[in-house]
Formats: C-alpha cells, structure tokens, sequence
C-alpha cells in the first residue's frame, strides 16, 4: 500500500520542507523582501508574524495549540479511515490539512507565532503550509458536496 501513495506523500512532504527552509530563510533575514516595482502591487514575499489565529483574530495561545493538536489527532483518524477504504481524494486533501497545521504548529511551539511570508497586498499575508491547510479543506468540502449529490442522485 506504501507503494501506491509514495509519490502523493512524497509531493506533500517536499511542500513541508519548502515551508519550512523559507520560514527559517525568513527568521534568519528578516529584513528581505522580494518582489520588484510592479510584482509588489500584487505580490512580495517577506516576514510577518501571526500570534493568533487566520487572519491575525487574537486567541489564548495555551487554548489555541490544545485545539491545534486535538484537531490533528481527529485528522488522523479520518486519514487513517481514508487510507483503509483507499480514498485517494481524501488521503490527499487530509495529509495537505495535517501537514500543514504540524508546520504552523511548529512555529507555534518554537516561536510563539507563525511565520507568515507570501504576502498579497489586497488580501493578505500566509505561508505555504497555509495555502496547504485551505486546498485540502476545500478539495475535502468540494468532494463531499459532489458526493452527497451522487449518492442524492442515485436514490
């Protein structure tokens, strides 16, 4: 079975390592800033902090990192089930969601905040683990709907 996933956990994998040489590059030059004149209007890359949750809403850290790891052990399990039944969608979507959150968690625990460095001017600033926990979520949300109508559908 190993076999059959290793290049989906593989992909996953490099994404985490990706995530988290740029967050140490970051922590080490926190002074840089990528993006020319008309590359920064829509997008630069540069270090902030995020001691809350999305979008910088404020929460207990000791709260926050409790709900963090009991939502990555829930996630487990729902992977685990998803490996049994050989549901590729949902292995993928799930290990994007708890890979994503072990990085941020790993700021979490190591800084205090997460290190966010992709920053959109007109929206926001996140990190690749970020944009790892929102594709997963909405590939999850996306193929649940689409499989509820199916099952709707055939009834």
């Amino acid at each position: 079975m190993f076999k059959k996933y290793f290049s989906l956990n593989l992909t996953i994998l490099l994404l985490f390592f990706l995530d988290r040489v740029v967050k140490f590059y970051f922590i080490k030059n926190p002074a840089e800033t990528f993006g020319g004149d008309f590359f920064s209007s829509l997008l630069t890359f540069n270090l902030a902090t995020n001691e809350g949750i999305a979008f910088g809403i404020n929460m207990d850290q000791a709260i926050l990192i409790g709900l963090v790891i009991v939502t990555i052990f829930i996630l487990f399990n729902f992977l685990s089930k998803a490996y049994q039944d050989g549901n590729l969608i949902n292995i993928f979507s799930l290990t994007l969601i708890i890979v994503g959150a072990i990085s941020n968690l790993i700021d979490r625990l190591r800084w205090g905040f997460v290190i966010d460095y992709i920053d959109i001017p007109w929206f926001t600033v996140f990190n690749l683990a970020d944009a790892m926990i929102t594709i997963g979520a909405v590939i999850l949300i996306v193929d649940i709907f689409f499989d509820k109508n199916k099952r709707t559908s055939l009834s």
